[in-house]
């Protein structure tokens, strides 16, 4: 088990994210997408695993993408990379929760197999009343405009198998694959009364309708960050690694510019996108290649000073900026005290010029001259 590396945050940018966005921009039903850019060692990864810890301490729900594990494209392909990994029978109790706040249970618990309508005769209520409020409970998510109705239908069926747990489990299974966007019969669909499937066409309808779904229940957004762009700029084919084509570059970075043309739309959203420098600056492979998505991350106001605003954050700027600042906050993330073997471990990781390997070659690690604080 390899031991993971202290985390220095880069000029506070981490803290920033998290005292601007999560904790109030996005809370508002705002949405962003940043980008993360840098040589390698200088700190992208960390920095996304940091924002991920952060935002579920809030209360956010968090996904995790690699270009390179991951063959994602179009925004479908995308959407249903985020759905897999989402606890859809957790925000399924979410929304129970909330409609039985509204049938008026407050100690219903819609994790212990408790059915609702029983609840509710236990708490004096009559028998057909109880059914009728039970039957009303989760109409509540079909008022809500930005819901697409076969959306409210699925979500509907995931919240009542909570609510109803003996005799709504089978159409709640059948939500739950469409909402993570599995390929299922439309006999199916049709038999618990959706009727939309998932493409490219419909995906972003999904996505907005999840996200507002995701405020009624409760959680205030999902955090999404998306590693390794510059495998998009890999000609060769390996077995480890995804091989993207042309088509699904271009597929890719479309679905990219949807997101952030569709910000607006998408309350709660937070997308966090990492790669090397030529994943930016490539003309014939990188976001450069595709000019509707350059043009929406290009700086239209260039400055000397770091602006913790900019949607386009450069790790190695910031590294530079400050740093004496910076090897500081290194030499107390790993100690004084540290053996150098492992201190030797993290530098063979790293790359020539990235932060870690100039502090460690400057503590004594490679026998380099010492920089100045």
């Amino acid at each position: 088990m390899t031991e993971e590396r202290p985390f220095v945050d880069p000029g506070g940018q981490i803290g920033f994210w998290r005292r601007e966005y999560l904790e109030d921009f996005l809370r508002a039903g705002g949405a962003a997408v940043k980008w993360l850019t840098g040589r390698a060692g200088a700190g992208k990864t960390q920095c996304l695993c940091r924002v991920r810890e952060e935002a579920r301490t809030l209360g956010y729900l968090t996904a995790e993408v690699s270009a390179r594990r991951v063959a994602i494209g179009r925004i479908d392909e995308l959407y249903r990379a985020l759905m897999a990994q989402l606890p859809l029978r957790e925000v399924g109790r979410d929304l129970a929760l909330a409609a039985a706040r509204r049938a008026g249970a407050e100690g219903f618990a819609a994790d212990g197999g408790q059915d609702l309508e029983d609840a509710l005769v236990a708490s004096g209520r009559p028998r057909e009343a109880a059914v009728q409020e039970v039957r009303t409970a989760c109409d509540f998510l079909f008022a809500e405009p930005n819901i697409a109705p076969p959306m409210a239908v699925a979500l509907r069926l995931l919240a009542l198998g909570c609510l109803r747990p003996a005799e709504a489990a089978e159409g709640a299974a059948s939500a739950e694959r469409f909402l993570r966007g599995e390929r299922i019969m439309a006999a199916e669909r049709h038999a618990v009364g959706i009727t939309m499937r998932l493409d490219r066409y419909s995906a972003r309808e999904m996505l907005r309708s999840f996200l507002y779904a995701l405020r009624l229940s409760g959680i205030p957004g999902l955090v999404v960050t998306l590693d390794d762009l510059e495998q998009l700029l890999e000609k060769e084919r390996r077995e480890d690694a995804v091989h993207y084509t042309k088509m699904r570059r271009d597929d890719t970075y479309e679905a990219i510019r949807e997101l952030i043309d569709e910000g607006g739309t998408l309350p709660g959203l937070f997308l966090v996108i990492a790669g090397r420098p030529e994943a930016l600056r490539d003309e014939r492979f990188g976001v450069e290649s595709y000019a509707a998505l350059a043009m929406r991350v290009a700086r239209e106001v260039r400055s000397t000073r770091i602006n913790p605003y900019d949607d386009l954050i450069d790790l190695d700027e910031i590294w530079q900026s400050d740093w004496p600042t910076h090897r500081a906050a290194l030499a107390r993330a790993y100690g004084a005290e540290e053996p150098r073997e492992r201190e030797r471990e993290f530098l063979l990781a790293a790359s020539p010029l990235s932060p870690l390997r100039l502090f460690l070659r400057a503590i004594g690690c490679e026998g380099g001259e010492a920089l100045g604080a």
